[in-house]
């Protein structure tokens, strides 16, 4: 692929690269823009500020006058709404993969 500057997560493109990528047939230049995909993904993913139920719970708990069982209720309902949210993910990417471009 590209290289990746220091320190940035701006990829370049070299001429070398280029090249390859003009000769690359429909199988090659599809794993290519998948692999350029993926790692953009990554990075946005890495970028993102995001909390795992851990932390949430955690912060739920630091509330005075919230005690165990309300802290157990409304860490079952979050749960639940990840778990539909994964669910939800998995039968999009599914369907994606049907590109007729």
């Amino acid at each position: 692929m590209g290289k990746r500057n220091q320190g940035n997560t701006k990829y370049s493109v070299t001429r070398t690269v280029y090249k390859a990528v003009k000769k690359y047939d429909h199988q090659q230049f599809e794993s290519f823009c998948t692999s350029v995909y993926k790692c953009g993904w990554e990075d946005g993913r890495k970028s993102l500020n995001a909390m795992d139920s851990g932390e949430i719970e955690a912060a739920i708990r630091g509330v005075k006058g919230i005690g165990e069982v309300r802290v157990r209720d409304i860490m079952a309902a979050i749960n639940e709404k990840f778990k539909e949210k994964a669910e939800s993910a998995e039968k999009e990417e599914g369907a994606g993969n049907e590109n007729n471009y």
